[in-house]
């Protein structure tokens, strides 16, 4: 191609005909300008497919992360609402607590998990990683998946926070004839008249006080305040897959 132009040049220069070389270079010049548009579009469509074949793998682990995530924290969340069915028998029990049995019973009622809750953040710290994040064109979707994830870090940090409380509240020297009972009351070699119980009762005592406040702890923050964060974070995790399926199927669609 390149030859043949060269040659309708070379002819129309021999000829001495300037002003139809004028109107040939001219075409050429035109020709050359729509090829290089056409290659930048032609790379520009390749490059737009190429972005979003990355969104749709994007969305579509972020989907599977989530979900995974909404199946791990509804079976936090049961788990949860049985440690809160049980502690209130075991809040009620504490009130009314006169024996060794009681305390034992109330120990047993009162579960709870430091723990924190956790969850699958791979896709979307890839994201940011990789600045895959600027490719989703939803940017409200991106907006959500953004607070989304920003709040799960606070509620995590709350709940870090929490059992520090938590840590001090159980390490509080009153709750030593507590630790005590625990220790040896199952313990058949061991002299269970030595055990101190005259706390059990008496409801002004140091060491009743301080079981009375770890179990508030207990059922208010560890458990109550983790079971508030888990729900409120299930909720927006099922709008979120929601939202994504939906982006996904607009995007395939276009695809």
């Amino acid at each position: 191609m390149i030859k043949f132009f060269r040659k309708i040049r070379q002819r129309l220069l021999g000829e001495n005909k300037i002003r139809k070389y004028l109107f040939y270079a001219i075409g050429e010049i035109i020709l050359v300008v729509i090829g290089i548009l056409i290659a930048i579009q032609l790379n520009d469509f390749n490059e737009d497919r190429k972005e979003r074949k990355a969104e749709l793998s994007f969305l579509q682990k972020l989907k599977d992360d989530i979900h995974a995530d909404i199946q791990y924290l509804t079976l936090r969340d049961s788990v949860l609402e049985v440690y809160e069915r049980r502690q209130e028998k075991g809040l009620e029990l504490l009130l009314g607590a006169t024996s060794v049995k009681d305390i034992i019973t109330l120990d047993s009622l009162i579960q709870y998990r430091w723990q924190s809750f956790a969850v699958n953040r791979k896709t979307y710290d890839e994201m940011l990683n990789t600045r895959g994040i600027y490719i989703i064109t939803n940017r409200d979707l991106l907006n959500n998946l953004s607070d989304h994830y920003a709040l799960i870090e606070a509620y995590q940090q709350n709940f870090r926070e929490i059992n520090e409380d938590s840590r001090e509240y159980f390490k509080a020297s009153h709750l030593n004839p507590f630790d005590y009972i625990k220790r040896h009351y199952k313990d058949q070699s061991f002299d269970r008249a030595l055990l101190d119980t005259t706390w059990i009762s008496n409801h002004n005592s140091p060491a009743y006080l301080a079981l009375s406040r770890f179990y508030s702890h207990v059922a208010e923050a560890v458990n109550g305040a983790q079971r508030a964060y888990v729900k409120e974070i299930l909720t927006n995790s099922k709008a979120l897959v929601a939202e994504i399926e939906q982006e996904l199927r607009k995007n395939k669609i276009q695809y």
